[in-house]
């Protein structure tokens, strides 16, 4: 049976000595596997059915790595989707990571205007930042008993678009535009419940665009360490949480990537209300994002994590934000990525054990 291992918040250098401590012994539950039915298609409308006054901070909520390469990429170095954004949404997807950088578009014949457009790096979606947001809008339309949480950053990779000023202004002026409609905005608070976000879309920007946040907040204090951090912070415009954050995505040792998954799944089972996590099992084996070394990485990870899940050791709380790459994908050549079981394995947790309510 795996050790347990928590840690105190503001003390996450206890997790780079002793997260390697931390494995996954327990086989994988093939019996599982086969009464599980695989996430729904068109109708995983999960959230409606959770009670107004659930603290959003407390759910398990599947999420994908770099949504909008699934889209389609100029190239196939750096897609880390196989689903479009509307696909992962119908498989009952909610968290977004999006990367808007920008770029010149034809606004005429002799006229050209700087856009928002999703990269990943250097590689180009085949998605604007405005499509993007759209087909969020449009499903939150037609289902308002959902919300949406985008999770974003000024992508600049390319030397040619890479001036933060330019960036800062359109994403400001998008965010106050009718392209963001009014009645998808909300502010962010620690304590947000389920009600209050039922047809909004949280925006948390890992850039900060403005002074204070035209919707959502900023976060600060990102890592990519082994160990991950429990300091990061969320900032909206009048309150502030704690964010415990695992994004170790460069993955030289595969041990100490499963094992920090695992402590923050812990973490996160563990919170009180308004302290949020977000929990990476993406990212890439050795020094190059590869299409193979990407996929291997998902198969490590995403095993261990449906096993912790679905297994004898399963958590009595939730997970939180737990981004995944390849989301819907059951198996790709010779790798077992569990991108179908994982995110329904996240979404059964929210029904598991009762919820923390607010005000009871």
């Amino acid at each position: 049976m795996r050790k347990s291992i928590r840690i105190i918040a503001g003390a996450a250098f206890v997790l780079a000595a002793a997260s390697c401590e931390k494995t996954l012994d327990e086989p994988i539950n093939e019996s599982a596997q086969e009464t599980r039915a695989l996430t729904k298609s068109g109708d995983n409308n999960w959230i409606t059915q959770l009670p107004d006054n659930a603290y959003a901070s407390q759910l398990s909520i599947p999420g994908t790595h770099d949504a909008a390469t699934g889209d389609g990429t100029v190239f196939s170095l750096g897609k880390t989707q196989s689903l479009s954004l509307q696909e992962q949404w119908d498989m009952g997807i909610r968290a977004f990571d999006l990367r808007p950088g920008y770029k010149k578009v034809r606004k005429g014949l002799f006229k050209y205007e700087n856009e928002l457009h999703i990269y990943h790096g250097i590689v180009e979606t085949k998605t604007s930042f405005r499509k993007a947001v759209q087909v969020l809008s449009d499903n939150l339309a037609a289902n308002p008993g959902e919300f949406a949480i985008i999770i974003m950053r000024f992508e600049n990779d390319s030397p040619l678009y890479n001036k933060r000023d330019v960036w800062n202004s359109l994403m400001s002026s998008f965010l106050t535009s009718s392209d963001f409609p009014v009645e998808r905005r909300i502010d962010f608070r620690p304590d947000l419940t389920v009600g209050e976000l039922r047809g909004k879309i949280l925006v948390l920007s890992r850039d900060a665009y403005a002074s204070t946040p035209s919707t959502g907040a900023f976060v600060s204090g990102w890592s990519h360490s082994e160990s991950g951090t429990t300091s990061a912070v969320i900032s909206g415009k009048n309150a502030s949480a704690t964010l415990q954050l695992q994004d170790y995505y460069s993955v030289g040792n595969k041990e100490c990537k499963i094992a920090s998954i695992l402590n923050f799944a812990d973490l996160a089972a563990g919170a009180e209300p308004g302290v949020w996590t977000i929990n990476h099992t993406s990212g890439y084996v050795g020094k190059i994002g590869s299409d193979l070394s990407i996929k291997q990485n998902a198969e490590n990870n995403n095993i261990a994590i449906y096993n912790y899940l679905t297994g004898s050791s399963k958590p009595c709380g939730g997970t939180g934000i737990i981004l995944l790459d390849h989301a819907g994908i059951h198996s790709s050549g010779p790798f077992d990525i569990y991108g179908d079981l994982l995110p329904q394995a996240v979404i059964d947790n929210n029904f598991a054990f009762p919820l923390r309510l607010k005000g009871e």
